[in-house]
């Protein structure tokens, strides 16, 4: 009998300290236009792959490219993560195959030797996942990460990406390379293609999160619930190593669960959110009690189902809901969900070139501050975290990593927008011409430097332009300056994709650029209508024209031609619709020695603004007494203060905000 309990504690400690399998996850990029593509899949690739996913041999997810055709509706679906990860492994051609991390050629016989290595490989890792699907379609998935008792690894950035799959999506009609079902199609990551950063349990231990996907009518239309499948990958960032992946069905659940979703979760300040409530019961009962936390301080700020909160400080937000149906409860914490972002700089600098294409011409054009010459600016980088280094130009101010659209609340900060297109990767994505026109005719001014500029004007905005026609793709080898204060833009190689305009004779813009050839077409213009902002196009890669002739022409641009007029602020004034309080962005901003802070009041009430240094201690109270409605406009004079970074706050009532500016002597 003791011989017997020695054998069995020891089996156990064998069992608890044992390596994890590990499971290869083949990552797959197709178009359903590519012909290659099909004959792979008809050759041995379809076959192969499902044998192995139903031997438990594999996890594979699909994701589909907008080439050779650009209607694929399976990237069209999902264009933001398959953007993404398209342009995480640099993927410019299909078929393509990652297995592990690593690129693969597309013979069966590689193949399936990097599926076998890989799964012989260590694993440190072990993955459970509980995949929830509830009566309203809202999707929870639950992930437990196990670290291996004796694992002694050193990691690096490494990321757990969640992918929902379509098991097979069958359209009942040919596509254009003649296929009619396709495999394993990535249809969402959780929470996007980027991952998510999670604690790193240590040896033995785990770490448990949960991640929520709330369907959007587009996906609800077009995905097959029951056909959903959950892959899981643990990945390195620095290497692209995976360390293990797992996949599981999703499952329909009849648990309490807590769900809510929010229009837009990032603005300015007060910023203003409406929350939506997609909370369930069981079958049987129903939700009747509601507890939010809106700033994660443990104490309830309402508990109503459906509550508006109004986010005033900038920074990022935890909310919580717990609801109950009477038995059970549920509670749903959703980290940094709500952002109140503010601008330190007068310029923002929207970034659309990919840096794992473009490295060495990226670097180059912002650390020369080719696009913005001797001016601060703030950044927003449409890729989000793509690991280039901004802080490395001093010029480049708050620095904004967000793959995602510009809310108008935050554009609005702005009186200068400088967006650098590429229609490459996804940038385009983000663009919206519509936006622009809002923008511009609010006062603010917008400068849209790209290749394929046909991408980014649609019917309004070459009407507003005066433009009848977008030249077709071409080369470039000069832009020969129109005006004389610029001077011409010698292109580098390979400067090609470019798109001119053809102004009609009516129009209002302004040649400054010509396309170096015996050509109606007009490489840059400007164009500025009475009590509007300006808008101002420049062809071609902006990455690849000579940077000190682009940081020249930008410079003399910004100081000349993009002037703001707050004609919002005039005409809110005129019109008595103030609703609400604001604090807006000083200008100019950096200043020296004065500049102009404005705020609007939608009620009467005592006004303070006041002016601290970067310690907090106060330099100047600038306004200090009781105001009616209406937009104020106050100098500030900071002749006798030193350069730095300065803070200015308004407080009436209730509401208080800050904003940051920068005096440079």
């Amino acid at each position: 009998m003791k011989r017997l309990l020695m054998i069995l504690l020891v089996s156990g400690f064998i069992f608890q300290t044992a390596a994890y399998n590990k499971l290869s996850v083949v990552e797959r990029f197709t178009n359903w236009g590519c012909g290659p593509c099909a004959t792979l899949n008809n050759a041995w690739y379809n076959a192969t792959t499902a044998a192995l996913i139903d031997s438990g041999l594999i996890t594979h997810i699909i994701y589909n490219v907008d080439w050779p055709s650009d209607n694929d509706p399976m990237y069209l679906l999902n264009s933001a993560d398959n953007n993404m990860r398209r342009g995480y492994y640099g993927v410019n051609a299909v078929p393509w195959i990652e297995i592990n991390g690593t690129g693969v050629s597309t013979t069966e016989t590689a193949f399936m030797n990097a599926v076998t290595n890989g799964n012989a490989e260590y694993a440190p890792f072990n993955i459970v996942l509980t995949p929830e699907r509830f009566s309203n379609n809202v999707i929870n998935v639950h992930v437990k990460i196990i670290r291996d008792p004796a694992d002694a690894t050193t990691f690096g950035d490494i990321k757990l990406r969640v992918a929902l799959t379509e098991k097979s999506v069958d359209f009942g009609y040919p596509s254009p390379n003649g296929e009619t079902i396709f495999f394993s199609v990535c249809r969402k990551m959780l929470p996007d293609g980027h991952g998510i950063n999670f604690t790193i349990p240590a040896p033995g231990d785990s770490t448990e999160l949960d991640l929520m996907y709330i369907p959007t009518m587009e996906f609800s239309q077009a995905v097959n619930f029951d056909s959903i499948r959950v892959v899981a990958f643990i990945q390195s960032d620095d290497t692209k190593e995976t360390y293990q992946s797992t996949m599981t069905d999703l499952v329909v659940s009849n648990n309490v669960n807590a769900a809510f979703q929010v229009e837009e979760n990032l603005g300015a300040s007060p910023f203003t959110v409406q929350f939506t409530d997609y909370s369930t019961a069981t079958d049987t009962t129903n939700i009747i009690s509601w507890e939010w936390d809106f700033d994660n301080d443990g104490t309830i700020d309402s508990h109503e189902p459906e509550p508006t909160w109004v986010f005033t400080n900038e920074q990022s937000y935890t909310v919580s809901l717990t609801v109950s149906d009477g038995n059970r409860q549920h509670t749903r914490t959703l980290e940094n969900y709500i952002t109140v972002l503010g601008a330190t700089s007068d310029i923002l600098v929207v970034n659309g070139i990919e840096y794992a294409t473009y490295t060495t011409e990226m670097e180059n054009f912002y650390n020369s501050s080719a696009c913005f010459g001797n001016h601060q600016v703030d950044i927003w980088d449409l890729f989000g975290n793509q690991g280039f280094d901004y802080s490395a130009n001093p010029n480049i101010q708050q620095i904004n990593l967000m793959n995602r659209d510009i809310p108008n609340s935050i554009l609005n900060l702005y009186h200068k927008v400088i967006w650098i297109g590429n229609s490459y990767g996804g940038d385009e994505v983000f663009y919206d011409p519509a936006q622009v026109l809002n923008y511009i005719g609010q006062g603010g001014n917008f400068l849209l430097a790209t290749r394929e500029g046909a991408e980014f004007f649609n019917q309004d905005l070459k009407d507003y332009c005066g433009i009848t026609q977008m030249s077709g793709l071409s080369d470039v080898t000069e832009l020969i300056a129109m005006d004389d204060s610029l001077t011409n833009m010698p292109a580098l190689p390979n400067h090609t994709r470019v798109q001119f305009a053809l102004l009609d004779a009516g129009s209002e813009a302004i040649p400054i650029f010509d396309d170096n050839a015996s050509t109606n077409w007009i490489a840059g213009f400007r164009i500025e209508k009475d009590n509007e902002g300006a808008f101002i196009y420049i062809a071609g890669r902006p990455y690849r024209y000579n940077n000190s002739a682009s940081y020249q022409n930008y410079n003399y641009i910004i100081n000349n031609w993009m002037n703001y007029i707050p004609v919002n602020v005039d005409d809110e004034t005129s019109s008595g619709q103030i609703t609400s309080y604001r604090l807006f962005q000083n200008y100019p901003n950096p200043f020296n020695p004065g500049t102009t802070i404005q705020y609007q009041l939608p009620v009467a009430g005592f006004v303070s603004l006041k002016v601290y240094d970067i310690m907090g201690q106060e330099v100047t109270e600038l306004v200090n007494e009781r105001q009616s409605p209406g937009v104020y406009s106050v100098n500030f004079d900071a002749s006798s203060l030193s350069s730095g970074l300065y803070i200015y706050t308004l407080s009436s009532g209730d509401y208080s905000v800050s904003k940051k500016m920068i005096l440079i002597k």
